[in-house]
């Protein structure tokens, strides 16, 4: 049988024994040991929480407000590239981080310049961060090294992810999870004993992939032995879901002589999305940047690469992950529209992206998927 010619029921059996495998199981089953929750106080500063990521190779820390002593927020890779982000444009235009948006400042700053000014300065400040010279450069350690998650939240409290998380008892349903998780737009779930209502530890999408993978074929086999069914071999072909779902969605790239900078900012402000393709003048794709490469940076103290082009760091990301086993290992960043469905799932978790890129014949960058677009696929009740 074709795998485009699957029936509807066939295709809507496939969904529903998924539901089912999920609503079977809790958060318990799929919580992994190794998701332990790490807490920061809020008065760490950013250049001591930027370290401790790197150090511990975190994907997220809870931070604990002491005022309130209680939880208060969550930071991520995400956070990461927004405050360098943000200090690093700072730096560029000799502004004070801590002082840039209180009213105080603005308006003695204005007072003091006439309109030409105002509106030169305003002009320059829309620039696009370049090289940073040593004095800039200056500034941007001595704001890494001096302003705490505490302040920084206070300046752009509405842009870090620290406003809220997802949270769920470990006892919860695994689909009522899901949903939980697609509806909010958030990667991660962090579960709670429902006795001592304390936080005991976090899981993300891809280890509710993982579970799938583990669980799932047994599943579907015990429940479609009888049928002799095509799909008791998962072979509903990831072509189906995109002229289902995904076939309108757009894709968003970067040319190669893009700055480093653009194409953080591009991922965070004007796409949101885990990973961005970098290609040529050609529109053909030579390589990709995602959010987890921020780390690198970091790690190497490289802030300069902001102001490089991204074929330079895709060179030196090329370089880096070499040497690291675990990015070796978790080096799939393609799929095929003639794979099935059940082949894209498990490359996606061998993934250090969450995401995977299909490539035109040309080079062109056909189509890409992320894990919340399988969830989205697999959950009636999330949209």
């Amino acid at each position: 049988m074709n795998q485009l010619q699957i029936s509807t029921q066939e295709y809507s059996k496939y969904k529903d024994t998924i539901t089912q495998f999920l609503k079977d199981n809790n958060l318990y089953d799929c919580l992994a040991h190794h998701n332990q929750l790490v807490v920061m106080d809020q008065t760490f500063t950013c250049w001591e929480v930027f370290y401790i990521f790197v150090e511990e190779n975190l994907e997220e820390t809870l931070f604990w407000n002491s005022d309130i002593s209680n939880y208060d927020g969550v930071f991520t890779h995400s956070d990461l590239i927004k405050v360098l982000l943000k200090l690093y444009e700072n730096a560029f235009n000799n502004k004070s981080s801590l002082q840039q948006n209180g009213p105080l400042f603005n308006v003695i700053e204005e007072e003091s310049e006439d309109q030409e000014e105002i509106i030169q300065k305003k002009q320059y400040q829309k620039q696009q961060p370049s090289e940073l010279n040593d004095d800039q450069k200056l500034r941007l350690i001595y704001e890494m090294k001096t302003i705490s998650i505490k302040q920084w939240n206070r300046i752009v409290k509405d842009d870090l992810e620290s406003s809220g998380f997802v949270q769920g008892r470990n006892d919860e349903r695994l689909y009522d999870a899901c949903v939980k998780i697609v509806k909010s737009g958030n990667s991660r779930l962090f579960v709670i004993d429902p006795e001592t209502l304390m936080f005991q530890g976090v899981i993300h999408q891809k280890d509710i992939l993982s579970f799938l993978i583990k669980g799932f074929t047994q599943y579907l086999g015990a429940v479609l032995k009888q049928q002799n069914n095509i799909l008791s071999q998962h072979q509903l072909s990831i072509k189906a879901f995109f002229s289902n779902h995904y076939l309108s969605k757009e894709i968003i790239t970067c040319k190669e002589n893009e700055t480093v900078y653009q194409v953080f900012y591009t991922m965070m402000h004007n796409n949101k999305s885990f990973i961005i393709p970098i290609v040529n003048s050609n529109n053909q794709y030579i390589g990709q940047i995602n959010r987890r490469d921020i780390v690198l940076i970091i790690k190497n103290g490289l802030f300069e690469l902001f102001s490089q082009t991204a074929s330079q760091l895709l060179v030196f990301l090329q370089n880096e992950k070499a040497h690291i086993p675990a990015y070796i290992y978790y080096s799939k960043q393609f799929f095929s529209m003639d794979q099935t469905i059940k082949e894209v799932v498990e490359n996606l978790v061998l993934s250090d992206s969450s995401a995977l890129i299909c490539l035109a014949e040309n080079k062109e960058v056909q189509a890409i998927i992320t894990i919340s677009d399988i969830l989205k696929f697999i959950l009636k009740d999330a949209h």
